[in-house]
């Protein structure tokens, strides 16, 4: 997709989305890099590419999938930049804009794309790389 036909990136997609929040325990002004805390307000943002992603649980909603993508986001009411996250499979993205992480699994696993894989693609890595990070004998 052409830049100029992409949808504006949100600033709490690339840059560190501070919270207000005080705790003794957790310094919220200072996340560790790559972690996204889910809150009501992420939760809220997301909840409708979560329930999209829920409903791959269906067989029916897959078939469907897999043979009209656009057809199937529109008819579950996404707006531009979430039909713009599934069709980049920015499974960070989706991190930060609220959906839940089990949900992402299930839309990844719609595009083929394994657990295993799909952590590899959020940390940017190769599959092989990912791999060896992992410590599981013979990982697929």
């Amino acid at each position: 997709m052409p830049d100029e036909k992409r949808p504006a990136r949100p600033a709490w997609e690339t840059e560190v989305e501070i919270l207000p929040i005080r705790s003794p325990q957790i310094d919220f002004a200072h996340p560790l890099p790559g972690t996204y805390l889910t809150t009501g307000a992420r939760a809220q943002r997301g909840y409708r590419l979560s329930k999209f992603c829920m409903a791959f649980m269906s067989p029916e909603t897959r078939a469907a999938f897999k043979a009209d993508p656009e057809r199937v986001m529109t008819e579950h009411g996404l707006s531009d930049y979430e039909k713009t996250l599934i069709r980049e499979q920015n499974f960070n993205a989706m991190v930060r804009y609220g959906v839940n992480a089990f949900m992402i699994f299930k839309l990844a696993n719609a595009f083929g794309v394994n657990q295993n894989q799909t952590g590899a693609k959020m940390r940017r890595e190769s599959y092989e790389e990912f791999l060896k990070t992992r410590n599981v004998k013979d990982a697929l």
